[in-house]
Protein backbone atom coordinates (compact mmCIF):
# COMPACT_ATOMS: atom_id res chain seq x y z
CA UNK A 1 0.00 0.00 0.00
CA UNK A 2 2.90 2.30 1.03
CA UNK A 3 4.35 1.65 -2.53
CA UNK A 4 1.52 2.75 -4.25
CA UNK A 5 1.03 5.54 -2.34
CA UNK A 6 4.44 6.70 -2.94
CA UNK A 7 3.99 5.91 -6.87
CA UNK A 8 0.64 8.19 -7.02
CA UNK A 9 2.24 10.85 -5.16
CA UNK A 10 5.44 10.58 -7.86
CA UNK A 11 3.23 10.63 -10.72
CA UNK A 12 1.06 13.56 -9.32
CA UNK A 13 4.62 15.49 -8.64
CA UNK A 14 5.63 15.10 -12.32
CA UNK A 15 2.19 16.21 -13.48
CA UNK A 16 2.52 19.49 -11.18
CA UNK A 17 5.75 19.91 -12.85
CA UNK A 18 5.01 19.66 -16.05
CA UNK A 19 1.73 21.76 -15.91
CA UNK A 20 4.51 24.53 -13.84
CA UNK A 21 6.68 24.13 -17.04
CA UNK A 22 3.20 24.98 -19.19
CA UNK A 23 1.91 27.98 -17.54
CA UNK A 24 5.56 29.75 -16.80
CA UNK A 25 6.84 29.57 -20.26
CA UNK A 26 2.85 30.79 -21.66
CA UNK A 27 3.86 34.04 -19.98
CA UNK A 28 6.02 34.98 -23.07
CA UNK A 29 3.19 36.40 -24.96
CA UNK A 30 1.35 38.86 -22.88
CA UNK A 31 -2.10 38.78 -23.03
CA UNK A 32 -4.54 41.37 -22.88
CA UNK A 33 -7.62 39.22 -21.82
CA UNK A 34 -8.68 38.90 -18.14
CA UNK A 35 -8.04 35.29 -17.45
CA UNK A 36 -11.47 33.37 -17.45
CA UNK A 37 -10.52 32.36 -13.36
CA UNK A 38 -10.03 35.50 -12.32
CA UNK A 39 -12.56 35.91 -10.38
CA UNK A 40 -12.37 32.31 -8.87
CA UNK A 41 -8.67 31.16 -8.83
CA UNK A 42 -8.22 28.29 -6.71
CA UNK A 43 -5.38 26.17 -7.44
CA UNK A 44 -1.43 26.95 -6.81
CA UNK A 45 -1.42 26.95 -10.63
CA UNK A 46 -4.77 29.51 -11.01
CA UNK A 47 -2.47 31.80 -8.61
CA UNK A 48 0.95 30.83 -11.12
CA UNK A 49 -1.09 31.65 -14.41
CA UNK A 50 -2.60 34.72 -12.82
CA UNK A 51 0.80 36.26 -12.00
CA UNK A 52 2.23 35.62 -15.52
CA UNK A 53 -1.07 38.18 -16.78
CA UNK A 54 1.16 40.78 -14.38
CA UNK A 55 3.81 40.99 -16.72
CA UNK A 56 4.20 43.55 -19.45
CA UNK A 57 6.33 41.11 -21.59
CA UNK A 58 5.91 42.49 -25.56
CA UNK A 59 4.41 46.12 -24.96
CA UNK A 60 6.07 49.01 -25.52
CA UNK A 61 4.10 51.54 -22.96
CA UNK A 62 6.50 54.61 -22.14
CA UNK A 63 8.28 55.23 -25.63
CA UNK A 64 8.53 58.40 -24.71
CA UNK A 65 11.15 58.24 -22.22
CA UNK A 66 14.33 58.48 -24.39
CA UNK A 67 12.95 61.69 -25.91
CA UNK A 68 12.96 63.39 -22.45
CA UNK A 69 16.73 63.17 -22.08
CA UNK A 70 19.80 64.02 -23.86
CA UNK A 71 20.76 60.75 -25.55
CA UNK A 72 18.75 61.87 -28.69
CA UNK A 73 19.25 64.47 -31.05
CA UNK A 74 16.50 66.33 -33.42
CA UNK A 75 16.89 67.53 -36.53
CA UNK A 76 13.50 69.34 -38.47
CA UNK A 77 15.54 68.49 -41.88
CA UNK A 78 14.84 64.87 -41.87
CA UNK A 79 11.36 66.13 -41.81
CA UNK A 80 9.68 63.45 -43.96
CA UNK A 81 8.47 64.94 -47.45
CA UNK A 82 5.52 64.01 -49.29
CA UNK A 83 6.19 61.94 -52.43
CA UNK A 84 5.10 64.24 -55.10
CA UNK A 85 3.80 67.61 -53.33
CA UNK A 86 6.94 67.99 -51.27
CA UNK A 87 5.29 69.56 -48.37
CA UNK A 88 6.33 67.56 -45.03
CA UNK A 89 3.67 64.91 -43.57
CA UNK A 90 3.73 63.38 -40.33
CA UNK A 91 6.62 61.32 -38.91
CA UNK A 92 7.23 58.45 -36.79
CA UNK A 93 8.65 60.84 -34.29
CA UNK A 94 5.92 63.42 -33.87
CA UNK A 95 4.18 61.66 -30.90
CA UNK A 96 7.07 62.28 -28.51
CA UNK A 97 7.37 65.96 -29.36
CA UNK A 98 5.74 66.87 -26.22
CA UNK A 99 8.22 65.06 -24.23
CA UNK A 100 11.27 66.37 -26.27
CA UNK A 101 9.75 69.81 -26.01
CA UNK A 102 9.11 69.34 -21.73
CA UNK A 103 5.60 71.24 -22.53
CA UNK A 104 2.96 70.47 -19.10
CA UNK A 105 2.17 67.42 -19.99
CA UNK A 106 3.91 64.61 -22.08
CA UNK A 107 0.32 63.40 -23.53
CA UNK A 108 -0.14 66.70 -25.73
CA UNK A 109 1.48 65.22 -29.05
CA UNK A 110 1.14 61.53 -27.43
CA UNK A 111 -2.65 61.58 -27.16
CA UNK A 112 -2.46 58.94 -24.21
CA UNK A 113 0.37 57.83 -21.62
CA UNK A 114 -0.76 53.77 -21.20
CA UNK A 115 2.44 53.42 -18.63
CA UNK A 116 0.26 54.76 -15.40
CA UNK A 117 -2.59 52.06 -16.12
CA UNK A 118 -0.38 49.22 -17.21
CA UNK A 119 1.72 48.89 -14.32
CA UNK A 120 -1.27 49.55 -11.88
CA UNK A 121 -2.52 46.17 -13.69
CA UNK A 122 0.71 44.48 -13.05
CA UNK A 123 0.14 45.42 -9.39
CA UNK A 124 -3.45 44.32 -9.18
CA UNK A 125 -2.47 41.14 -10.10
CA UNK A 126 0.84 40.58 -7.75
CA UNK A 127 -1.61 41.95 -4.92
CA UNK A 128 -3.93 39.21 -5.94
CA UNK A 129 -1.17 36.34 -5.37
CA UNK A 130 0.22 37.86 -2.40
CA UNK A 131 -3.16 38.35 -0.62
CA UNK A 132 -4.66 34.63 -1.62
CA UNK A 133 -2.45 32.30 -3.01
CA UNK A 134 -1.49 30.79 0.81
CA UNK A 135 -5.29 29.48 0.73
CA UNK A 136 -4.96 28.03 -2.72
CA UNK A 137 -5.42 24.40 -3.17
CA UNK A 138 -2.72 22.05 -3.60
CA UNK A 139 -2.89 19.67 -7.47
CA UNK A 140 -0.46 17.10 -5.66
CA UNK A 141 -2.43 14.40 -3.88
CA UNK A 142 -0.62 14.49 0.03
CA UNK A 143 1.55 17.67 -1.23
CA UNK A 144 0.15 21.09 -0.08
CA UNK A 145 2.70 22.32 -2.74
CA UNK A 146 3.91 25.03 0.32
CA UNK A 147 7.33 25.68 -1.43
CA UNK A 148 6.12 26.64 -4.86
CA UNK A 149 3.07 28.97 -2.90
CA UNK A 150 5.91 30.53 -1.09
CA UNK A 151 8.04 31.10 -4.50
CA UNK A 152 5.05 32.66 -6.38
CA UNK A 153 4.35 34.50 -3.50
CA UNK A 154 7.91 35.86 -3.12
CA UNK A 155 7.78 36.30 -6.85
CA UNK A 156 4.52 38.44 -7.06
CA UNK A 157 6.72 41.13 -4.24
CA UNK A 158 9.16 41.01 -6.81
CA UNK A 159 6.84 42.45 -9.52
CA UNK A 160 4.94 44.43 -7.34
CA UNK A 161 8.32 46.33 -6.07
CA UNK A 162 9.70 46.37 -10.08
CA UNK A 163 6.18 48.21 -11.22
CA UNK A 164 6.44 50.91 -8.18
CA UNK A 165 9.70 51.35 -8.74
CA UNK A 166 9.03 52.83 -12.21
CA UNK A 167 5.55 54.46 -11.13
CA UNK A 168 7.23 56.71 -8.75
CA UNK A 169 10.31 57.34 -10.98
CA UNK A 170 8.34 58.28 -13.88
CA UNK A 171 5.56 60.10 -11.86
CA UNK A 172 7.04 61.06 -8.43
CA UNK A 173 10.10 63.14 -6.78
CA UNK A 174 13.43 61.70 -7.00
CA UNK A 175 14.28 60.02 -3.65
CA UNK A 176 16.33 61.92 -1.30
CA UNK A 177 16.85 61.34 1.88
CA UNK A 178 16.90 64.43 3.37
CA UNK A 179 13.32 65.59 2.47
CA UNK A 180 11.92 61.82 0.72
CA UNK A 181 9.23 61.81 3.96
CA UNK A 182 7.66 64.80 2.49
CA UNK A 183 7.83 64.66 -1.14
CA UNK A 184 5.28 63.56 -3.71
CA UNK A 185 4.96 59.96 -5.06
CA UNK A 186 2.22 57.51 -6.25
CA UNK A 187 -0.77 55.90 -4.88
CA UNK A 188 0.28 52.67 -2.38
CA UNK A 189 -1.97 50.08 -3.38
CA UNK A 190 -2.22 46.95 -2.05
CA UNK A 191 -5.52 44.79 -1.59
CA UNK A 192 -7.77 43.71 -5.11
CA UNK A 193 -10.93 45.72 -4.25
CA UNK A 194 -12.59 46.44 -7.82
CA UNK A 195 -14.75 49.56 -6.05
CA UNK A 196 -13.68 52.87 -7.07
CA UNK A 197 -11.75 54.32 -4.62
CA UNK A 198 -9.63 57.89 -4.62
CA UNK A 199 -6.49 56.91 -3.87
CA UNK A 200 -4.53 60.19 -2.72
CA UNK A 201 -0.46 60.24 -3.58
CA UNK A 202 2.15 58.61 -0.56
CA UNK A 203 5.15 60.16 -0.20
CA UNK A 204 8.26 58.70 -2.03
CA UNK A 205 9.49 57.48 1.34
CA UNK A 206 6.56 55.41 1.84
CA UNK A 207 6.47 54.37 -1.57
CA UNK A 208 10.34 53.16 -1.08
CA UNK A 209 10.10 51.72 1.78
CA UNK A 210 7.49 49.32 0.45
CA UNK A 211 9.60 48.86 -2.74
CA UNK A 212 12.58 47.96 0.09
CA UNK A 213 10.19 45.29 2.16
CA UNK A 214 8.75 43.59 -0.79
CA UNK A 215 12.29 42.79 -2.17
CA UNK A 216 13.76 42.01 0.95
CA UNK A 217 10.30 39.40 1.37
CA UNK A 218 10.80 38.69 -1.93
CA UNK A 219 14.61 36.85 -1.45
CA UNK A 220 13.26 35.42 2.23
CA UNK A 221 11.21 33.67 0.78
CA UNK A 222 12.71 32.57 -3.35
CA UNK A 223 15.81 31.88 -1.36
CA UNK A 224 13.70 29.66 1.38
CA UNK A 225 11.74 28.19 -1.50
CA UNK A 226 13.78 27.52 -4.22
CA UNK A 227 12.22 26.49 -7.68
CA UNK A 228 14.45 26.61 -11.07
CA UNK A 229 12.88 29.40 -13.35
CA UNK A 230 14.79 29.40 -16.52
CA UNK A 231 12.58 31.99 -18.17
CA UNK A 232 14.23 35.19 -17.72
CA UNK A 233 10.31 36.95 -18.45
CA UNK A 234 9.56 35.95 -14.52
CA UNK A 235 11.58 37.09 -11.51
CA UNK A 236 13.43 34.61 -9.73
CA UNK A 237 16.29 35.51 -6.75
CA UNK A 238 19.28 36.47 -9.00
CA UNK A 239 17.29 38.97 -10.76
CA UNK A 240 15.01 40.06 -7.52
CA UNK A 241 18.59 40.57 -6.30
CA UNK A 242 19.96 42.53 -9.63
CA UNK A 243 16.45 44.87 -8.85
CA UNK A 244 17.35 45.07 -5.35
CA UNK A 245 20.90 46.89 -5.66
CA UNK A 246 19.25 49.38 -8.25
CA UNK A 247 16.66 50.34 -5.87
CA UNK A 248 19.47 50.58 -2.99
CA UNK A 249 21.54 52.83 -5.18
CA UNK A 250 18.83 54.79 -5.30
CA UNK A 251 17.78 54.97 -2.02
CA UNK A 252 21.78 56.39 -1.98
CA UNK A 253 21.79 53.09 0.52
CA UNK A 254 25.76 52.08 -0.12
CA UNK A 255 26.48 49.55 2.04
CA UNK A 256 22.93 47.62 0.80
CA UNK A 257 23.78 48.63 -3.22
CA UNK A 258 27.31 46.56 -2.33
CA UNK A 259 25.89 43.75 -0.38
CA UNK A 260 23.13 42.60 -2.56
CA UNK A 261 25.03 43.13 -5.89
CA UNK A 262 27.81 41.39 -4.76
CA UNK A 263 25.28 38.44 -3.86
CA UNK A 264 24.48 38.44 -6.86
CA UNK A 265 28.30 38.78 -9.32
CA UNK A 266 29.05 35.73 -6.66
CA UNK A 267 26.33 33.97 -8.92
CA UNK A 268 26.77 35.12 -12.18
CA UNK A 269 29.79 37.44 -12.91
CA UNK A 270 29.52 37.45 -17.18
CA UNK A 271 29.97 40.67 -19.22
CA UNK A 272 29.13 40.59 -23.07
CA UNK A 273 32.33 40.11 -24.61
CA UNK A 274 33.09 42.41 -27.39
CA UNK A 275 36.86 42.73 -27.17
CA UNK A 276 37.64 40.87 -30.13
CA UNK A 277 35.13 42.74 -32.93
CA UNK A 278 37.07 45.70 -32.95
CA UNK A 279 38.24 44.76 -36.49
CA UNK A 280 34.12 45.17 -37.63
CA UNK A 281 33.07 47.59 -35.23
CA UNK A 282 35.17 51.00 -36.04
CA UNK A 283 35.02 53.82 -36.91
CA UNK A 284 36.65 53.30 -40.98
CA UNK A 285 33.45 50.77 -41.16
CA UNK A 286 30.74 53.30 -39.62
CA UNK A 287 29.22 53.62 -42.82
CA UNK A 288 28.95 50.00 -43.60
CA UNK A 289 25.61 49.93 -42.26
CA UNK A 290 24.37 46.70 -43.78
CA UNK A 291 26.65 44.77 -42.63
CA UNK A 292 27.18 45.92 -39.11
CA UNK A 293 23.24 46.43 -38.26
CA UNK A 294 23.34 42.32 -37.70
CA UNK A 295 24.99 40.44 -35.28
CA UNK A 296 23.66 39.25 -31.77
CA UNK A 297 21.07 41.41 -30.00
CA UNK A 298 23.26 43.26 -27.23
CA UNK A 299 19.47 42.75 -24.95
CA UNK A 300 19.08 39.92 -26.20
CA UNK A 301 17.23 37.12 -23.33
CA UNK A 302 19.79 34.43 -24.47
CA UNK A 303 23.25 36.37 -23.55
CA UNK A 304 24.42 35.15 -20.24
CA UNK A 305 24.77 38.68 -18.93
CA UNK A 306 21.05 39.05 -19.13
CA UNK A 307 18.92 38.22 -16.35
CA UNK A 308 15.56 39.57 -16.62
CA UNK A 309 13.51 41.15 -19.76
CA UNK A 310 10.41 42.96 -19.71
CA UNK A 311 8.42 45.35 -22.01
CA UNK A 312 9.59 45.43 -26.04
CA UNK A 313 11.90 48.27 -27.12
CA UNK A 314 10.75 52.11 -26.22
CA UNK A 315 13.09 53.11 -29.31
CA UNK A 316 10.18 52.05 -32.03
CA UNK A 317 9.30 53.97 -33.83
CA UNK A 318 10.83 57.15 -32.18
CA UNK A 319 14.68 55.82 -33.26
CA UNK A 320 14.25 53.91 -36.85
CA UNK A 321 17.41 52.97 -39.49
CA UNK A 322 15.74 55.28 -42.02
CA UNK A 323 16.86 59.20 -41.91
CA UNK A 324 13.90 60.47 -43.30
CA UNK A 325 11.54 58.10 -41.30
CA UNK A 326 12.40 60.22 -38.01
CA UNK A 327 12.93 63.45 -36.86
CA UNK A 328 15.05 61.97 -34.07
CA UNK A 329 18.11 60.20 -34.37
CA UNK A 330 21.27 59.55 -31.45
CA UNK A 331 22.75 62.66 -30.09
CA UNK A 332 26.31 63.61 -31.37
CA UNK A 333 26.85 64.62 -28.01
CA UNK A 334 26.66 60.70 -26.34
CA UNK A 335 28.49 59.42 -29.80
CA UNK A 336 31.29 61.65 -28.79
CA UNK A 337 32.07 60.13 -25.30
CA UNK A 338 33.01 57.17 -26.06
CA UNK A 339 36.70 56.36 -26.10
CA UNK A 340 38.72 56.08 -28.63
CA UNK A 341 38.78 51.82 -28.92
CA UNK A 342 35.49 51.21 -27.12
CA UNK A 343 33.92 49.16 -29.42
CA UNK A 344 30.53 50.20 -27.85
CA UNK A 345 30.25 52.96 -29.77
CA UNK A 346 29.72 51.43 -33.55
CA UNK A 347 28.00 48.56 -31.96
CA UNK A 348 25.40 50.61 -30.32
CA UNK A 349 25.07 53.48 -32.66
CA UNK A 350 25.55 53.26 -37.06
CA UNK A 351 25.93 56.11 -39.26
CA UNK A 352 23.00 55.39 -41.99
CA UNK A 353 23.19 57.65 -45.18
CA UNK A 354 20.16 57.28 -47.84
CA UNK A 355 19.41 59.40 -50.78
CA UNK A 356 15.54 60.43 -51.15
CA UNK A 357 14.53 62.94 -53.85
CA UNK A 358 17.87 63.44 -55.14
CA UNK A 359 19.24 64.86 -51.32
CA UNK A 360 21.78 62.75 -49.41
CA UNK A 361 21.12 62.05 -45.94
CA UNK A 362 22.28 60.41 -43.08
CA UNK A 363 22.30 60.37 -39.08
CA UNK A 364 23.50 58.61 -35.99
CA UNK A 365 21.05 55.04 -35.99
CA UNK A 366 20.59 53.21 -32.94
CA UNK A 367 21.85 49.36 -34.00
CA UNK A 368 21.49 48.15 -30.19
CA UNK A 369 18.93 46.03 -30.86
CA UNK A 370 20.86 44.71 -34.01
CA UNK A 371 18.48 43.07 -36.71
CA UNK A 372 15.32 43.74 -34.57
CA UNK A 373 16.16 47.56 -35.72
CA UNK A 374 12.96 47.96 -38.22
CA UNK A 375 13.08 49.99 -41.31
CA UNK A 376 10.64 52.69 -41.30
CA UNK A 377 7.52 50.83 -42.02
CA UNK A 378 4.02 50.64 -40.36
CA UNK A 379 4.10 46.77 -40.24
CA UNK A 380 7.90 47.17 -38.50
CA UNK A 381 6.73 48.84 -35.67
CA UNK A 382 3.83 46.88 -35.29
CA UNK A 383 5.72 43.92 -34.75
CA UNK A 384 7.91 42.74 -31.41
CA UNK A 385 11.82 44.37 -31.71
CA UNK A 386 13.60 43.15 -28.86
CA UNK A 387 13.89 44.31 -24.89
CA UNK A 388 14.63 47.65 -23.42
CA UNK A 389 13.59 47.17 -19.66
CA UNK A 390 16.50 44.82 -18.92
CA UNK A 391 18.31 43.66 -15.88
CA UNK A 392 21.53 42.46 -16.08
CA UNK A 393 25.64 41.67 -14.77
CA UNK A 394 26.41 45.46 -16.65
CA UNK A 395 24.37 47.28 -14.36
CA UNK A 396 24.85 45.53 -11.47
CA UNK A 397 28.66 46.07 -11.47
CA UNK A 398 28.15 49.59 -12.59
CA UNK A 399 25.77 49.96 -9.40
CA UNK A 400 28.23 48.58 -6.86
CA UNK A 401 30.65 50.93 -8.71
CA UNK A 402 28.98 53.98 -7.97
CA UNK A 403 28.29 52.81 -4.37
CA UNK A 404 32.13 52.24 -3.60
CA UNK A 405 32.87 55.19 -5.17
CA UNK A 406 30.38 57.79 -2.71
CA UNK A 407 31.93 55.62 0.25
CA UNK A 408 35.36 56.64 -1.12
CA UNK A 409 36.64 53.34 -2.04
CA UNK A 410 37.92 54.04 -5.20
CA UNK A 411 39.99 51.56 -5.94
CA UNK A 412 36.50 49.00 -5.31
CA UNK A 413 35.15 51.18 -7.70
CA UNK A 414 37.80 51.45 -10.10
CA UNK A 415 37.80 47.54 -10.43
CA UNK A 416 34.38 47.21 -11.36
CA UNK A 417 34.74 49.51 -14.05
CA UNK A 418 37.71 47.70 -15.44
CA UNK A 419 35.70 44.68 -15.63
CA UNK A 420 33.45 46.30 -18.18
CA UNK A 421 35.79 48.04 -19.70
CA UNK A 422 38.28 45.16 -20.61
CA UNK A 423 35.56 43.15 -22.49
CA UNK A 424 34.00 46.58 -24.47
CA UNK A 425 37.46 47.76 -26.18
CA UNK A 426 39.30 46.74 -28.81
CA UNK A 427 42.98 45.20 -26.90
CA UNK A 428 44.99 47.81 -28.88
CA UNK A 429 43.65 50.35 -27.10
CA UNK A 430 42.60 49.30 -23.89
CA UNK A 431 44.58 50.78 -20.78
CA UNK A 432 43.36 49.88 -17.39
CA UNK A 433 41.86 52.77 -14.78
CA UNK A 434 43.97 53.72 -12.02
CA UNK A 435 43.65 55.55 -9.21
CA UNK A 436 46.24 57.93 -9.31
CA UNK A 437 44.04 59.35 -11.86
CA UNK A 438 40.97 60.52 -9.70
CA UNK A 439 39.43 62.08 -6.96
CA UNK A 440 36.20 60.64 -5.60
CA UNK A 441 34.10 63.54 -7.44
CA UNK A 442 35.66 62.64 -10.77
CA UNK A 443 35.20 58.83 -10.88
CA UNK A 444 31.95 59.42 -9.63
CA UNK A 445 31.46 61.51 -12.67
CA UNK A 446 33.30 58.99 -14.79
CA UNK A 447 30.49 56.31 -13.15
CA UNK A 448 27.76 58.58 -14.39
CA UNK A 449 28.95 58.61 -17.79
CA UNK A 450 29.47 55.13 -17.71
CA UNK A 451 26.79 54.51 -17.43
CA UNK A 452 25.36 56.42 -19.98
CA UNK A 453 27.58 54.80 -22.43
CA UNK A 454 26.76 51.24 -21.09
CA UNK A 455 22.85 51.55 -20.48
CA UNK A 456 21.94 53.91 -23.25
CA UNK A 457 18.29 53.37 -24.84
CA UNK A 458 17.53 51.21 -21.76
CA UNK A 459 14.96 53.63 -20.42
CA UNK A 460 17.39 54.72 -17.38
CA UNK A 461 18.80 57.71 -18.85
CA UNK A 462 16.04 59.88 -17.50
CA UNK A 463 16.17 58.21 -14.27
CA UNK A 464 19.90 58.59 -14.06
CA UNK A 465 19.81 62.09 -14.96
CA UNK A 466 16.67 62.69 -12.16
CA UNK A 467 18.39 60.99 -9.23
CA UNK A 468 21.52 62.72 -10.00
CA UNK A 469 21.99 66.29 -10.65
CA UNK A 470 18.69 67.25 -12.70
CA UNK A 471 20.92 69.34 -15.04
CA UNK A 472 19.27 72.85 -17.12
CA UNK A 473 18.78 71.51 -20.46
CA UNK A 474 18.02 73.44 -23.62
CA UNK A 475 16.38 72.39 -27.09
CA UNK A 476 15.08 73.66 -30.58
CA UNK A 477 12.07 71.73 -32.13
CA UNK A 478 9.89 72.82 -35.04
CA UNK A 479 10.43 76.16 -36.58
CA UNK A 480 12.45 77.07 -33.58
CA UNK A 481 10.67 76.69 -30.92
CA UNK A 482 12.83 76.84 -28.22
CA UNK A 483 12.55 74.50 -24.92
CA UNK A 484 14.59 75.18 -21.85
CA UNK A 485 14.59 73.25 -18.37
CA UNK A 486 15.78 74.31 -15.47
CA UNK A 487 18.01 72.62 -13.03
CA UNK A 488 15.63 70.41 -10.32
CA UNK A 489 12.66 71.87 -13.03
CA UNK A 490 9.60 70.12 -11.78
CA UNK A 491 9.00 69.06 -15.31
CA UNK A 492 11.36 66.03 -14.02
CA UNK A 493 8.12 65.02 -12.32
CA UNK A 494 5.96 63.63 -15.56
CA UNK A 495 2.39 64.55 -15.14
CA UNK A 496 0.25 62.22 -14.80
CA UNK A 497 -2.27 60.56 -17.78
CA UNK A 498 -4.94 63.07 -17.80
CA UNK A 499 -7.50 60.75 -17.70
CA UNK A 500 -6.49 59.62 -14.66
CA UNK A 501 -6.33 62.88 -12.84
CA UNK A 502 -9.97 63.17 -14.13
CA UNK A 503 -11.59 60.74 -12.19
CA UNK A 504 -9.24 60.39 -9.41
CA UNK A 505 -8.56 64.16 -8.51
CA UNK A 506 -7.06 63.02 -4.86
CA UNK A 507 -4.04 62.02 -6.54
CA UNK A 508 -3.32 65.72 -7.84
CA UNK A 509 -1.40 66.82 -10.38
CA UNK A 510 2.09 67.69 -10.62
CA UNK A 511 3.27 70.91 -9.98
CA UNK A 512 4.42 72.98 -13.32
Amino acid sequence: MMKNENKMKYIYKIFAMLLFIFVTFSCDSYLEEVPQNKLKPSTVTDYRELLNFGYITDKRIMPYIEALGDDVGFFEEDKMAGLNSGTTVPDAGDLYISAYMYDLSHEESLGSDVAFSNFYQSIYYANLVINNIENSLSVIITDDMQEYKDNYKGEAYALRAFSYFYLVNLYGQHFDPATASTDFGVPIITDTNTEDKAYPRSTVKEVYDMIKADLEEAVSLMEANPINKTNKLLFNLQNTLALQSRVALYMQEWDSTIETATKLLDSNSSVFNLSNLGYLYNLSNDYNFDIFRYGTDYLDISNDNVIFCSGATENIPILSIWPTATTFSVSKDLADIYEEGDIRRYYFIGTHERVLYGVTSSKLSLIKNKENTPIATNAAYRTFQGYSRVLRVEEVLLNRAEAYAQKGELALAINDLNTIRVKKFDPNYYEDLIEANFTQETLINYIYDERRRELCFEGQRWFDLKRTTRPEMFRVGYNGREAHILKDDPRYVLQIPEDELSVNPNIVAAPR
